[in-house]
């Protein structure tokens, strides 16, 4: 048989007897997970609502702490970019098993100041902006400022999604087998100076000259030349002895 579950039934939940002097009803007018919020469209606010009543015959007055820890595995599973998603129910609102995940703790929880007469029955709204890049599953708390680590007032799971991927700037270029930078002619000169094409836009520690240079032969300018022309000389009467 086929049974059809919606998870709109397991949103949240409260609690009904917190620190024995309030009980609360389950939270709402928020998305639950597996159903997203999408930064991509502007929907960077959480905001939900909860009733508190004061079982006792005194007024209560408290700090109230809200934290949205962000949950980075569950069952084993790295969720912390929110996928998996509806198909698997990683992290389904109701349903979701702390006790299999773990998570990040809020570093900016928010707080707010709460006061309740005796015996009487109120509706609490809260809020939360997500901030850029914040995609993930979060499980969100609500309770007594100090007291995070018990169950709280109201606690549900949500889902962020849509976040732009940073195209970043490349892939980093390839060491070159002298040492430098490759990618685009961009090493050192074997001269020790700056290469021009990816260098500082000129020829460094040398003089650039054109045309086309003299053999280095140790002489000077003057011999060198008078060398050359008895040489052709000395070319020129042998080739007249063989004719």
């Amino acid at each position: 048989m086929l049974v059809i579950v919606s998870t709109a039934v397991f949103a949240g939940e409260g609690n009904t007897n917190y620190l024995g002097i309030l009980s609360s009803t389950a939270p709402s007018g928020y998305k639950p997970s597996p159903t997203w919020y999408d930064l991509s469209a502007g929907q960077n606010t959480v905001n939900f609502q909860f009733t508190v009543t004061n079982k006792t015959a005194e007024q209560q007055s408290m700090t109230l702490q809200l934290n949205f820890n962000h949950i980075i595995t569950y069952k084993g599973q790295n969720v912390s970019d929110g996928q998996p998603g509806v198909t698997n129910g990683a992290v389904v609102d109701g349903q979701f098993d702390e006790t299999q995940s773990t998570q990040t703790q809020d570093a900016t929880p928010t707080f707010m100041a709460f006061t309740i007469a005796p015996n009487a029955t109120e509706t609490v709204h809260m809020s939360r902006t997500l901030g850029a890049g914040a995609c993930g599953y979060y499980q969100a708390d609500v309770a007594k400022a100090g007291l995070m680590g018990q169950k709280g007032l109201v606690g549900f799971e949500i889902r962020v999604l849509g976040c732009t991927t940073s195209t970043g700037s490349g892939p980093s270029p390839s060491p070159t087998a002298g040492g430098g930078t490759g990618g685009g002619g961009g090493g050192t000169s074997p001269s020790g100076g700056t290469s021009p094409s990816g260098g500082t836009g000129g020829v460094s520690g040398s003089t650039a000259t054109s045309g086309i240079g003299l053999a280095n032969t140790g002489l000077p300018v003057l011999t060198g030349l008078a060398g050359l022309f008895l040489v052709a000389l000395g070319g020129f009467g042998l080739r007249r002895r063989r004719k």
